[in-house]
C-alpha cells in the first residue's frame, strides 16, 4: 500500500474519518449549539464527493483493480492469540 495508490487510499481514509468526527460532534453537541446544521450539510457534500471519486476510480479499469479484487494477506502467529477473531472481525 505504498506509492500513489496507498497515498490515495490514505487520503480517502482521512476524509472519511474527518467526516465521521464531524458527524459524531453534531450528534453529541448539536443541542448545545456548539455544532450547527451546516456541519451536516458539509459532511453530506464531502461524502458525496468522495463517493463520486471512488466510483470514478473503480471505473478506471486497471486503477480500480485492487479495490475490486482486494488484497492477499496472511494472518500468522502462535496458537490462541486471536488470529481467527481478527479474521472474523475483518
Amino acid at each position: 500500500m505504498e506509492g500513489e495508490l496507498g497515498r490515495l487510499y490514505q487520503r480517502w481514509s482521512h476524509v472519511l474519518t474527518q467526516a465521521l468526527a464531524h458527524l459524531e460532534a453534531y450528534i453529541d453537541f448539536s443541542e448545545d449549539d456548539d455544532v450547527g446544521e451546516e456541519v451536516l450539510s458539509q459532511v453530506d457534500v464531502t461524502v458525496r464527493a468522495l463517493e463520486q471519486e471512488i466510483r470514478g476510480h473503480l471505473r478506471d479499469g486497471r486503477r480500480g483493480e485492487l479495490l475490486r479484487g482486494g488484497v492477499r494477506a496472511v494472518i500468522a502467529g502462535p496458537p490462541n492469540v486471536g488470529k481467527s477473531s481478527l479474521l472474523n472481525l475483518l
